[in-house]
């Protein structure tokens, strides 16, 4: 009873520290973002990478995470990350220009990601066959809590002491949360002599960068540029590479062989579409709000809060509706409306009503509470126990990266298809991205449809 006690504070303090240390910090700064470009005199597509990079660098981690938690134990792993990111923080607050601050925030990814995956596994190994939905139902509750007031709090704190001090109130967040772990965390997933295959790890990071960044630098240097085309040919090489380094492998660094599995290989494409419109329009909104309509940072945060609430109450009762009814009803009606809240995003204007955009948020909101934990649950549902930490790695790596493909995809989209520097002309901008989501929407709904049964 008390082992099982203590597994259970265990997965709690992972809980909140996933919310605090990945949630709150990457959705508190979307609310930041304007008033950094004006700081920093930079534009959307370069501020962009404050988020984009940090869901880059989450997924480049997340890589090694299978490795990190097969090799070492719980506890010190855990308080070693934590600390790490606490560095980070520290450094974004101290930060006077965009490239310690960008630095800052790919310290605090690195470390966030080896949290993210620590927690989810321990949820995975620990807790029952079939009690795993609901409980990553309330996972994804504590995922999304965080974001709940976040933005509308850091643009209080944006309008009276400025962007730092979000940052600052983060880290005393993070000591506390250090003193806490340091009493409560124990050892409770097994350790093994696993190797670390660096060359793989290269080449697979190599990849997502390369991607990443090619697509990122479309808002400045258009389609068709050797900032785009090079980095991105790089990019699929690196890929290749690693493909075909890892089918040759009788022990690969990440046991890809499970996309065998239609349903992990469908369920990682659905979660990689969802995560990239979801990182895509929390970004895109605030952008709008402030930089185009003129909104302060706190009226900003207000007009995403109903929604945040929405994900965070809807999420933790996703898991138990996944238990009860299974992922087609839920991927059904959640598709849906995230299709009918992408295209009301597609008739913005100069001065839309703010209850319109809260409106049109709140949909879009319960549709992807409906989704992230589902489906993150029925793409490890059919894996042998033995791929768990293969599979969550895999799954958590693309979904993240999936999330800054998103953020630089669209905003480069949003840039591109402005047709002028007047508010109307990028306004207009906003409308074609979101355009393109309805189409990523409408691939998901397809997915409901024909491939789950």
């Amino acid at each position: 009873m008390k082992q099982e006690k203590n597994k259970t504070t265990i997965t709690l303090v992972l809980m909140i520290a996933a919310c605090v240390l990945s949630s709150l910090v990457q959705t508190a700064l979307n609310t930041g973002i304007s008033p950094i470009m004006e700081e920093m005199q930079i534009n959307a597509s370069t501020a962009q990478w404050l988020t984009s990079g940090y869901s880059l660098m989450m997924g480049i981690t997340i890589l090694i995470t299978a490795f990190l938690i097969k090799r070492f134990p719980t506890r010190p792993l855990f308080l070693l990350s934590v600390g790490i990111f606490s560095g980070g923080i520290l450094l974004a607050a101290l930060a006077q220009s965009f490239a310690v601050l960008l630095v800052g925030r790919l310290i605090q990814a690195a470390a966030g990601g080896i949290i993210a995956s620590l927690a989810q596994v321990v949820i995975l190994t620990t807790v029952p066959e079939e009690k795993k939905g609901s409980v990553m139902g309330v996972f994804g509750f504590a995922i999304c809590a965080a974001p709940v007031l976040a933005p509308t709090l850091a643009g209080v704190v944006i309008d009276l002491a400025g962007w730092h001090m979000i940052f600052w109130g983060c880290l005393v967040l993070c000591l506390l949360l250090l003193v806490v772990s340091a009493l409560t965390v124990g050892n409770v997933l097994k350790t093994e002599q696993a190797s670390f295959d660096i060359v793989s790890f290269v080449f697979c990071a190599v990849g997502y960068t390369g991607v990443t960044l090619a697509l990122g630098n479309i808002g400045n240097n258009g389609f068709v540029s050797a900032q785009v085309i090079l980095p991105f040919l790089l990019g699929v090489a690196a890929f290749a590479v690693f493909v075909k380094k890892q089918l040759g492998m009788e022990e690969p660094f990440l046991e890809i062989r499970i996309f065998k599995d239609s349903t992990f290989r469908t369920a990682a494409i659905a979660c990689m579409i969802l995560y990239g419109i979801m990182l895509a329009s929390g970004t895109m909104i605030p952008i709008y709000a402030q930089s185009m309509r003129g909104m302060t940072a706190t009226a900003s945060g207000l007009l995403t809060m109903p929604g945040s609430l929405a994900t965070a109450v809807i999420s933790m009762f996703a898991g138990k509706w996944y238990d009860r009814y299974g992922v087609r009803k839920i991927y059904l009606i959640g598709t849906v409306l995230l299709l009918t809240s992408s295209a009301a995003f597609c008739f913005l204007w100069e001065s839309t009503p703010a209850m319109y955009i809260i409106m049109a948020n709140l949909v879009r909101s319960v549709g992807c509470g409906m989704l992230m934990m589902p489906t993150i649950t029925w793409a490890m549902s059919k894996l042998d126990a033995k791929y768990t930490s293969d599979g969550t790695a895999i799954i958590t790596s693309l979904r993240t990266v999936a999330g800054s493909l998103g953020a630089a995809v669209f905003t480069s989209i949003m840039m591109v298809a402005a047709q002028n520097e007047t508010v109307a002309g990028q306004v207009f901008g906003v409308n074609v991205a979101f355009a393109v989501m309805c189409v990523l929407a409408a691939v998901l709904f397809g997915i409901a449809v024909v491939k789950i049964k």
